[in-house]
């Protein structure tokens, strides 16, 4: 090595509605669907409210 750190960057990334794609406020509860993909692999759906995630699980 040469005597340089690694460095971790992290950011904030404020997470957004799957539907309509506004910010959701993570200070209160929000809806949230999993899904399993084919290779077995889980992808989380976020909504900001109830109507967004019954209009996504519609399409």
């Amino acid at each position: 090595r040469d005597g340089r750190r690694d460095v971790t960057i992290t950011r904030s990334v404020t997470p957004v509605c799957s539907h309509c794609d506004r910010p959701i406020d993570t200070t209160a509860w929000y809806p949230i669907v999993t899904e399993t993909k084919e290779d077995g692999s889980v992808v989380l759906h976020s909504f900001c409210d109830e109507t967004c995630q019954a209009a996504w699980s519609r399409q």
